[in-house]
């Protein structure tokens, strides 16, 4: 199979009928959230009790519920908060109210590489990760274009969990240029270098 992944043949059907909770509502949160409504697909946005973010939310007409509700809520949770904050959400908040055969997400592959988020076997782990900010990831959106994604697949409990990663990408956008096969630790790697040898070196 091609590393390169092109929109051709890509359904976004296998989360057409999934309910979507987008955690954290941040610049990549907002940004894929709003990618997805105007896809056409049912999402809720889960914020913390005191967050400051429900107020955009409400402006962008998107409904919030707290995190621990969305999940409940959800098939598929995309984790869109801060590396640094994620783990602790995901213990306080996400864990506990995971049902076997949802899908975790991520855009980042950092704590599931480095185990900092270690998720219950009965869940698939996906990551669609969009190589741009989520101002661009909207902003190209709106243009009838897109972002390229890197794609990775973790876990596969459903024996779908690759589908519903390209579906996703499609729903935000990505394949419309195309997506890239991967994995969790390429991702986390390769953003790490760029990171510290490119843009700091």
């Amino acid at each position: 199979m091609s590393n390169i992944i092109l929109d051709k043949g890509i359904t976004i059907s296998h989360i057409s009928n999934k309910k979507i909770a987008i955690i954290g509502y941040g610049n990549q949160g907002r940004a894929q959230a709003l990618n997805l409504k105007d896809s056409g697909l049912d999402l809720k946005v889960g914020l913390r009790k005191n967050s400051k973010s429900k107020q955009k939310a409400e402006r962008d007409q998107l409904d919030w519920m707290e995190i621990k509700d969305a999940v409940k809520w959800a098939d598929l949770i995309s984790i869109m908060l801060p590396d640094k904050v994620a783990p602790e959400v995901f213990r306080n908040d996400i864990l506990d109210n995971l049902n076997s055969g949802d899908t975790l997400l991520f855009s980042h592959g950092y704590n599931i590489h480095y185990k900092l988020i270690i998720p219950p076997a009965n869940v698939n782990v996906v990551m669609v990760a969009p190589s741009a900010g989520g101002n661009i990831v909207r902003t190209e959106y709106q243009k009838n274009y897109g972002v390229p994604a890197l794609i990775a697949v973790e876990q596969d409990k459903t024996n779908n969990a690759l589908d519903i990663a390209k579906s996703y990408a499609q729903g935000i956008g990505s394949t419309r240029v195309c997506i890239f096969m991967s994995t969790f630790k390429e991702e986390t790697e390769t953003d790490i270098f760029g990171e510290q040898a490119i843009l700091t070196g």
